[in-house]
């Protein structure tokens, strides 16, 4: 490369050496200057600070001066410009077997990044004994091979194409459109919103309405126009914005035999054709916009029908060369049954029956529900547009029709509680006996028969045994009960306090009440009672 070939003259280089010849002007701007006078002139420039345009305050040493102001004799402002690296297209840091092992590797799978090409020469240890090249360092020699993902057409916006569709009904493309502010119908100004849905073949806008706002509702109402007087689309292509992701809208179109297909985020190239219509639209809002008084809802759907006939639907299209009218003339409508349309696109929404008042809320509306519903999760179904009723589902199941709540309506009547029939069995009683039966056969150890009454074992003792295995502290109350008992059931085999009281410490913990440990007992000593012990023969 020649040293002509290797300068820079984009326009930052040229700044860049008007920057240069600025700092040496007062030199080459002094003629006839001895050697002295021009080191002195160097000197100072380099005492300086200058001023580079895009970067700020920079200092030039007197080494730089002296090569800017050589070049500058040489070669006028030209030599000022920045030069090429002298090996500029040479690979420095790869050599040609790696970089020809990254060109085989993107031919494979055109589709890997730079980034994954590394690592895989990486990992399979191509760069043994070689510096791992930055990323851009190999992007920048793989353009240079033309094997860049953009040049191999895999980067980057693609190219659109034209589509065609044969039959009405193909494909209605659907979008939404902010229109101007009308008066709405609390007085207050507000933005207008158009749906519309426009087929693919013909060009026709089968529904086109302009509505408060851009929500199911009016989605709804927009598509449930074109569906009663046309029949349902093959295809309804839309965006992928709110209104047309909700999940009733998939469903119910699917069950009409037609399908939801939605554009690529942020890709309004792919419905181009409800893109240009707008055209039309924002045509009629000029005039709307003229207009000295705010129109109503009604008033502006009214001006758009009369605008959208006479402008668009009866005017040669560029595109079909006929009138949207004409391609239409001898399309034969399907419309299918209004109950079924209606019933298929309602609104769903999952709701629990209020436990107290037996009513679903709906946007601030209330649905009284039979009470025997109270607590319970179910489905509710509507029109948004007809809030007079709604429908409860559960388990897929159509339950009732319920109304709005009505105010100041007596309660609901309740029956008078009946009293509970003849019991057939105590089942407490029985409780009592099982429990008595567990004591009794956990002490069946014991043998009654050989148990006697001891002096020894008076009234004092048996308090003091009770509560060494119960592990408690009498209180005067606990001891005055514990006497009681004694005087009550005495004389007492100690064995008895014994075994029952561990039993009982077992079942319910030690440090109980009192009264825990003595019914153990009391429990021994009626067995004991009741089956005494044998006279010996």
């Amino acid at each position: 490369m020649s040293q002509e070939a290797r300068k820079k003259e984009d326009e930052r280089s040229m700044l860049l050496a008007l920057f240069r010849y600025e700092t040496i002007a007062p030199v080459v701007e002094a003629a006839g200057l001895a050697r002295g006078q021009t080191q002195r002139l160097i000197e100072e420039i380099a005492g300086r600070t200058h001023y580079l345009p895009g970067k700020g305050p920079v200092a030039v040493s007197e080494r730089t001066a002296w090569d800017w102001l050589r070049r500058y004799r040489k070669d006028g402002l030209h030599g000022l410009l920045p030069q090429f690296r002298a090996d500029r297209g040479i690979a420095r840091v790869m050599e040609q077997h790696l970089l020809d092992r990254a060109v085989q590797l993107r031919k494979e799978n055109p589709d890997r990044w730079t980034k994954t090409l590394i690592d895989i020469m990486v990992r399979e240890g191509s760069f043994h004994g070689h510096t791992v090249p930055h990323r851009s360092t190999l992007d920048r020699h793989l353009a240079a091979c033309g094997m860049s993902r953009r040049k191999m057409k895999v980067l980057g916006a693609k190219r659109t194409i034209k589509m065609q569709f044969q039959n009405f009904g193909d494909l209605w493309v659907g979008d939404y459109h902010h229109g101007p502010v009308i008066l709405a119908p609390n007085g207050r100004p507000a933005k207008a919103r158009i749906g519309a849905f426009i087929d693919h073949c013909t060009r026709y806008p089968v529904a086109s309405r302009y509505y408060l706002a851009e929500n199911m509702a009016s989605m709804r109402d927009c598509l449930f126009r074109a569906i009663l007087k046309w029949g349902p689309p093959r295809v309804a292509y839309t965006d992928r914005g709110s209104v047309y992701r909700w999940e009733q809208l998939a469903y119910s179109l699917d069950r009409i035999h037609s399908r939801l297909v939605h554009s690529r985020a942020y890709y309004s190239q792919g419905r181009g054709v409800i893109e240009k219509w707008w055209q039309i639209i924002k045509a009629f809002e000029s005039e709307v916009r003229l207009r000295e008084v705010l129109l109503s809802l009604h008033e502006l759907n009214r001006l758009w029908e009369a605008y959208r006939e006479l402008r668009y639907c009866q005017e040669v299209h560029s595109e079909i060369h006929m009138t949207p009218n004409e391609a239409v003339a001898e399309v034969v409508p399907r419309p299918l049954d209004p109950e079924v349309v209606r019933e298929l696109f309602l609104v769903r929404a999952d709701r629990t029956v209020n436990r107290k008042n037996a009513c679903v809320a709906i946007d601030t509306n209330f649905f009284q529900c039979d009470a025997s519903l109270r607590g319970q999760k179910v489905q509710v179904r509507y029109d948004p547009n007809d809030m007079s009723a709604v429908l409860i589902f559960r388990d897929g199941k159509r339950l009732q029709k319920a109304f709005p709540q009505k105010v100041n309506e007596p309660p609901e009547p309740h029956p008078e509680p009946k009293g509970p029939p003849p019991q057939s069995i105590d089942y407490l009683a029985l409780l009592r006996q099982d429990y008595d039966r567990q004591i009794l056969e956990n002490a069946r150890p014991l043998a009654y028969c050989s148990l006697k009454a001891e002096p020894a074992f008076d009234v004092d003792r048996f308090v003091t045994v009770l509560s060494d295995l119960a592990g408690i502290k009498p209180r005067k109350t606990d001891a005055d009960e514990l006497k009681a008992f004694w005087e009550t059931f005495a004389p007492i085999p100690e064995e008895i306090v014994r075994v029952g009281t561990e039993h009982a410490a077992r079942l319910h913990g030690r440090g109980r009440h009192v009264r825990v440990y003595l019914h153990a007992v009391r429990t021994l000593v009626l067995a004991q009672w009741q089956n005494p012990p044998k006279k010996e023969e």
